[in-house]
């Protein structure tokens, strides 16, 4: 759901989240500038048609009684002819409606005509939509005389402010391709207890069709047979045996993303996994007893790298140390001297640079003045390490080139973005996906995310997924910059033709929620890490760092370009 910042929906910013096939249950998560925990919700409680309720009534009453997760949604079956009753499938999928478009009479029933601004399809998986809603609801009237439906929508229609109480955003994780860590593949589930169901079932059913091509997620043979939560945070994971050998690895693997899934729980803090009818599996070093914040290696943002903030200053790579008085700049790359663009790579032990004409790409050991030319083009732009340690730069004709550890520049092959070129992009801390700002033919500048894979040597980027983030219609929307917060969350920089703004996106787009600053003028680069203050620079060098939504402070100034690992 795109929360606009002149909405109501603002105060709360939720981002929601459990189950399998569009299951039906789960809590509701509150957003910040971060992706939040979960919370119980606001309990929808839905009532069947009243004795001569009007086709307007009738209609409003189940557009309210599909927000609530009930038994085969009885009560929403209750506003149905005996017909339609039977041939609805509630789990067909979401779609979400903009507020303010009430149900409309008309001389033959109801229509409700309305922006959809969010689809959940039958996975779980949230999409932006900017389809119209044009729904006549076929009333007819029943032998009793009684209003009822006669076509009802195709799975739910929910409004924004009933898809905020009434679901809930679990995120279910599956392994990056080499098996060391986790990726996020985030799902919306109704609330509710099925909502846990739903999330260990999300797990072993797979990643989204989207993602799946990027991420190691095999067929584990198995399924859960049913989760129960005890009044202390112990849920228990029953799964059906397989058919065939389940190898300790396979166990291990399927723990840590079970616990890491259930971390979107407020109400979970360890989770006990077996096979019915038989003991808990116990998982080294903790036993039986898997807390959901266990598992540290597997964190999809890596823990072993550097939070240091760098910068470039008169072409020097420095290191920006604060300290009580003042803030010092301290070399770490003697070696280069005019750099018009840099990386630091995540263990903050090497620096690539850019040249100061843009023709070369240099690698340089923190502290010697060596260094080694690794890549030779034309209008390189800002560079980037991935956790893999390959390099990856742009450059001014929208080409995208990667750096292979111990390897030389080569193309990336990006598919599917459409016309324009590539004028931003950061590759997220888990390494598989990719966001990138593309310039249009017309001018406009779209932001979307793309899929990282690899066919064999050959480095591909495909998947387009535009993401929209415009939060009113004033103005015409300029995306600047753009960097990962966290695997699951953005940071963008967009100008609308009045001022420049930071925005918290949702990984799915499902919300987008301005947070500053608000004093900074011309704003043009952002330094966005996991675990560190969000940074923002302003063309004149003017340095600010995020301290919470809309409160930023001064850093620095007179900078050129500032840098995370």
């Amino acid at each position: 759901m795109r929360l606009k910042a002149c909405s109501a929906l603002l105060a709360g910013a939720l981002v929601l989240g459990g189950c399998s096939g569009v299951p039906t249950s789960g809590p509701v998560e509150r957003v910040s500038a971060a992706p939040g925990r979960l919370n119980p919700g606001v309990e929808i409680a839905p009532a069947p048609p009243g004795r001569n309720a009007s086709p307007t009534m009738v209609v409003e009453g189940f557009l309210h009684a599909m927000a609530s997760n009930q038994p085969s949604y009885a009560v929403a079956r209750s506003y149905l002819t005996e017909g339609a009753a039977d041939a609805w499938d509630p789990t067909a999928g979401v779609r979400i409606y903009g507020e303010g478009n009430p149900v409309v009479a008309t001389e033959a029933g109801a229509i409700l005509r309305a922006p959809v601004v969010g689809t959940v399809d039958a996975e779980g998986a949230y999409r932006q939509s900017e389809e119209t809603i044009d729904h006549d609801f076929g009333l007819v009237q029943d032998e009793d005389g009684q209003w009822r439906i006669g076509a009802p929508p195709a799975g739910l229609l929910i409004s924004e402010y009933l898809f905020t109480s009434a679901f809930t955003r679990v995120t279910p994780y599956f392994y990056a391709p080499e098996g060391r860590w986790l990726v996020p593949d985030p799902r919306f589930f109704p609330r509710g207890t099925s909502a846990y169901l739903g999330a260990a079932r999300a797990v072993v059913g797979g990643a989204t069709d989207w993602l799946a091509p990027a991420v190691d997620a095999p067929e584990v043979g198995v399924d859960v047979e049913s989760v129960t939560v005890s009044p202390a945070g112990v849920a228990t994971v029953t799964l059906t045996q397989p058919a065939g050998e389940f190898p300790e690895a396979d166990q291990v693997a399927l723990a840590t993303q079970l616990a890491w899934s259930f971390r979107s729980f407020d109400s979970v803090v360890s989770l006990s996994v077996r096979w019915a009818g038989q003991d808990p599996w116990v998982v080294e070093p903790y036993g039986s007893s898997l807390p959901v914040t266990g598992f540290p290696e597997a964190d999809p943002s890596s823990r072993q790298g550097s939070r240091q903030l760098f910068a470039l200053s008169s072409g020097h790579v420095v290191r920006v140390i604060e300290g009580p008085d003042s803030t010092q700049h301290v070399s770490v790359a003697p070696g280069i001297t005019d750099a018009a663009a840099a990386a630091v790579r995540p263990d903050a032990l090497a620096v690539a640079a850019v040249s100061g004409d843009r023709t070369t790409l240099v690698l340089s050991p923190f502290g010697e003045s060596v260094v080694t030319p690794v890549g030779a083009g034309a209008g390189f732009r800002r560079p980037q390490f991935d956790r893999h340690g390959s390099l990856w730069i742009s450059d001014d004709a929208g080409g995208l080139w990667q750096v292979p550890p111990d390897g030389t520049l080569q193309p990336v092959a990006v598919t599917g973005v459409g016309e324009g070129s590539i004028e931003a992009y950061r590759v997220s801390p888990d390494g598989v996906r990719v966001a990138l700002i593309v310039q249009r033919p017309g001018g406009q500048r779209a932001l979307g995310l793309a899929r990282v894979h690899r066919d064999g040597p050959e480095v591909i980027v495909d998947g387009w997924q535009e993401l929209e983030v415009a939060t009113t219609s004033v103005g015409q929307l300029a995306v600047l910059d753009v960097g990962w917060r966290a695997a699951d969350s953005l940071l963008v920089l967009v100008a609308d033709g009045r001022a420049t703004t930071v925005q918290a996106v949702a990984l799915d787009g499902s919300t987008i929620v301005p947070i500053g600053p608000t004093e900074a003028q011309d704003l043009v680069e952002l330094a966005v890490a996991p675990g560190v203050p969000a940074m923002v620079r302003a063309a004149g060098g003017d340095v600010w760092r995020y301290n919470s939504d809309l409160r930023w402070s001064q850093h620095d100034t007179s900078l050129d370009a500032v840098i995370y690992p």
